[in-house]
């Protein structure tokens, strides 16, 4: 490396720090890949000597191997040692990706000999998936109530020394019980029992999605314990079912014209007293509310789906138009995003800051110029 080199970046290794105040030598660690590696450079002290050293520890001079000729000249011929260290961090990230490859491929026979026999175990029929290196196995149960469930396996290197990571459809953290002894057996065993105890919450949102207008989650999966139900033009209710116990009480929460859900809230918070866990949760709410629920029987879900008045669209970044202007004559809905741009371009409009520090935006409703007003953390 020429003298004079410039050593003012060396940021690219942050634990790579000045061993002297001529900023000559360095000594530290570089990360690859979550691993740490002793490494120590050695600059020219001055412009007559044009040697630089590098030196690394045993494990990676071994990962390196043929290529640290090749970094030593790099070390030479670099002006920049932030330049230089950029190079040799891509080299040893490239040799840790190749050494992880060679050392999976000499454990993967008597891997995949185990996976083999587990699978047949487990019954080849319950397998959905598996991924070409034996890595990813997914696999399936089907509950009680006829209703399909799935498991994705992600296994190591390690396994079964080190247990597989899990991932499911399940409406709740699934933790896998595991020691270096259990299997995919013991896997779809925990999995099928966990299954099992959400039978009940399954049965209930079951009959929410079978007997009313679902407007979100369009296409519920079976970890989805939010539905937003359909009450009446630009009128909705979003509960979320609890999944420990799905036949509580579940969070309610009211969206749409004051005028129509007013009422309904009203009912339901002077019947709260008279839920009753025996009845369903579908048959619970009408009650309390005092209504019946719009059917996918006599209606069609296009009458609840009213499209924004501003920007004529349903969904708009995942959003749907849930603000209504109060007037019952208009009862426009609107996105919250758009009401609060179009308040913001009018000159008349004010705004205020509330006792919770939330900004608030009055102006006058685009079609009857009736006050309305929008929070501004709900844009």
């Amino acid at each position: 490396m020429a003298a004079g080199m410039n050593t003012s970046s060396v940021h690219v290794c942050k634990y790579l720090l000045p061993q002297n105040k001529e900023r000559t030598v360095y000594d530290g660690f570089i990360e690859s890949l979550g691993q740490e590696f002793h490494l120590r450079v050695e600059l020219p002290v001055n412009k007559d000597l044009k040697f630089s050293r590098i030196h690394c520890d045993a494990k990676l001079a071994t990962i390196l191997r043929g290529s640290l000729p090749i970094i030593r000249t790099r070390l030479q011929q670099c002006q920049q040692l932030s330049a230089f260290l950029e190079e040799l961090r891509s080299l040893v990230d490239s040799a840790v990706r190749t050494n992880k490859m060679f050392e999976s491929l000499s454990t993967a026979p008597a891997l995949y000999g185990k996976l083999i026999n587990e699978i047949s175990i487990v019954k080849w029929d319950r397998v959905v998936d598996i991924d070409e290196c034996f890595q990813k196995v997914k696999l399936q149960t089907i509950d009680s109530s006829a209703r399909e469930h799935y498991i994705s396996v992600h296994i190591s290197s390690q396994y079964p020394n080190e247990a597989p990571e899990c991932s499911t459809d399940l409406p709740s953290e699934f933790s896998l019980q595991w020691n270096s002894k259990m299997s995919l057996v013991d896997v779809l065993q925990q999995f099928d029992k966990a299954v099992e105890r959400h039978q009940t919450f399954w049965n209930v949102l079951d009959e929410i999605d079978k007997s009313t207008w679902v407007l979100e989650p369009e296409k519920p999966c079976r970890k989805d314990a939010a539905r937003r139900i359909a009450l009446g033009n630009n009128a909705s209710i979003q509960i979320v079912v609890n999944p420990l116990h799905p036949t509580q009480l579940p969070e309610c929460r009211f969206l749409g014209a004051d005028q129509t859900i007013k009422p309904l809230r009203d009912n339901m918070n002077r019947s709260l007293q008279m839920w009753d866990s025996s009845k369903s949760v579908l048959s619970n709410l009408q009650e309390l509310m005092n209504i019946t629920f719009p059917s996918p029987i006599s209606s069609k879900k296009e009458d609840f789906c009213s499209e924004c008045s501003i920007c004529y669209l349903y969904r708009l970044d995942g959003a749907i138009p849930d603000k209504v202007c109060k007037f019952p004559a208009c009862n426009k809905a609107f996105h919250q995003i758009c009401l609060y741009e179009w308040l913001r371009s009018l000159p008349t409009s004010n705004q205020s800051l509330s006792k919770y520090g939330f900004k608030n935006i009055y102006g006058e409703c685009p079609y009857c110029s009736q006050p309305i007003t929008v929070r501004q953390e709900d844009k």
